[in-house]
């Protein structure tokens, strides 16, 4: 059950980049739409629970933190599908381990040893191979297009620092509670990025479509997909939760291709695959040997 529930969420978020193609709102308002949708969600689970959880605002400080990186890294990869391939967005979003590899032996302390340092190289040859034939958005090569790879390549920085801060965290929430707090870290971060727009009346003319589809990205793809995915979380092994992880980009990838239309040039597939191929044997090896935290937290 744990893994058809893993995969399901890996299914959903898979989607969200389809879904966004379809929702013609500014990547700030998006992601502070679905921010703050998913809070009465996640609320519910929280209420839910036989005892609620009290923990002091030093402890609330990294869940807070990186709910505000949440917030932008939305942002940034919202920016990366609407300017480029959603393929090709995904594939430079997911070199978030890289950086993960990359900052851990400064931040964490964790040695970089060559194995790692191998995959780094790997990856970065994958990335050469996506972006040079990948400047392809909606609308053909342009320097749109390799801005919106340059904000997906953001985003998966971003998301880089928040599995770092939620390796350091240590678990020191209730799943429900943590994600809450995230989520509203979120919205309020963002907030002053829709005001500043002036966008936020592009949501008074969306249609009823937009409406339906803002309202599943915030119910359906955050608070109830976050709240399955830690139902299993504590449950699954490391290696499974990495495992399934690398699910949600080839569903990205499929979808964009079936129901967008999208296409890959065999120099990107190829790109894609040393990246995903290497970075999933780095968490591989890391959940065997080191019985490392299940650090592939959702995005």
């Amino acid at each position: 059950m744990d893994r058809l529930r893993l995969t399901l969420v890996m299914v959903v978020w898979g989607s969200i980049g389809v879904f966004t193609r379809y929702i013609e709102l500014s990547p700030f308002v998006l992601a502070f739409l679905r921010a703050v949708i998913a809070l009465p969600v996640l609320l519910v689970f929280i209420r839910r629970r036989p005892t609620g959880q009290r923990i002091s605002f030093r402890q609330t400080k990294p869940y807070l933190v990186s709910g505000a990186l949440i917030g932008l890294a939305w942002a940034a990869l919202f920016y990366g599908f609407q300017n480029t391939n959603i393929s090709t967005a995904v594939i430079i979003y997911n070199m978030c381990p890289v950086y993960v590899m990359l900052a851990a032996p400064l931040v964490l302390k964790e040695r970089l040893t060559r194995l790692r340092a191998g995959i780094v190289g790997i990856s970065f040859i994958g990335l050469c191979l996506v972006v040079g034939t990948g400047g392809f958005g909606p609308a053909g090569f342009s320097s749109q297009g390799m801005r919106g790879m340059i904000l997906s390549g953001v985003s998966g920085m971003l998301y880089a620092a928040i599995v770092i801060i939620n390796r350091k965290a240590a678990n020191q929430a209730d799943h429900a509670l943590a994600t809450f707090l995230q989520m509203g870290a979120a919205g309020m971060v963002l907030l002053p990025f829709v005001l500043a727009e002036g966008e936020w009346r592009q949501v008074l003319a969306a249609d009823g479509t937009e409406i339906l589809l803002i309202c599943i990205l915030g119910v359906v793809h955050t608070g109830l997909a976050y709240n399955l995915y830690f139902s299993t979380y504590h449950r699954a092994s490391s290696i499974e939760i990495a495992s399934y992880g690398y699910l949600e980009p080839v569903f990205g990838i499929v979808f964009s291709v079936l129901l967008l239309g999208e296409t890959l040039a065999m120099t990107q597939l190829i790109g894609g695959l040393m990246i995903l191929g290497s970075t999933y044997l780095g968490e591989w090896r890391h959940s065997v040997h080191a019985n490392a935290s299940k650090s592939k937290s959702p995005f």
